[in-house]
């Protein structure tokens, strides 16, 4: 098995609802399964992506049915959940040195930092904001 490679919600739910990028979230998610790369996300994972996919249904994007079949694909991909000790501190420490609204991103930078595998995400204002003090960040924008 390769290195660790953390995926955000917003780079997971790329994979089951066409968005832009979605194309590369999808080829890039081929090439770890290819490499045998260890996917990881933190336990609140799951409920971030099905809020996201159930936004689409409050916003009449998709029937429930169809977000329901999205989120049994996205389990799929065999995403492994973690829950490390200290995390939560961490992650709030990075919030503070980056002067984040929320812990949220953090948590997947933090596990990123434990498992010293690289983050990749969607959001790219996460990504712009982090970009420089912590290169290990990737967004799916910028990959070819």
């Amino acid at each position: 098995m390769s290195s660790p490679v953390v995926v955000d919600a917003s780079l997971a739910t790329m994979w089951v609802v066409p968005e832009p990028f979605s194309d590369r979230a999808l080829q890039q998610v081929e090439w770890w399964a290819d490499e045998q790369s260890w996917l990881l996300a933190p336990c609140f994972f799951l409920a971030e992506v099905t809020n996201a996919l159930y936004k689409r249904v409050i916003r009449h994007e998709v029937q429930l049915a169809a977000a329901q079949d999205a989120l049994r694909v996205l389990l799929g991909f065999g995403v492994e959940l973690r829950e490390e000790p200290g995390l939560a501190e961490r992650a709030m420490e990075l919030a503070d040195e980056l002067s984040r609204p929320t812990t949220y991103d953090c948590y997947y930078l933090a596990l990123a930092e434990w498992y010293e595998g690289d983050l990749w995400t969607g959001d790219r204002r996460f990504f712009n904001a982090v970009r420089e003090t912590h290169p290990r960040v990737k967004w799916i924008g910028s990959s070819t």
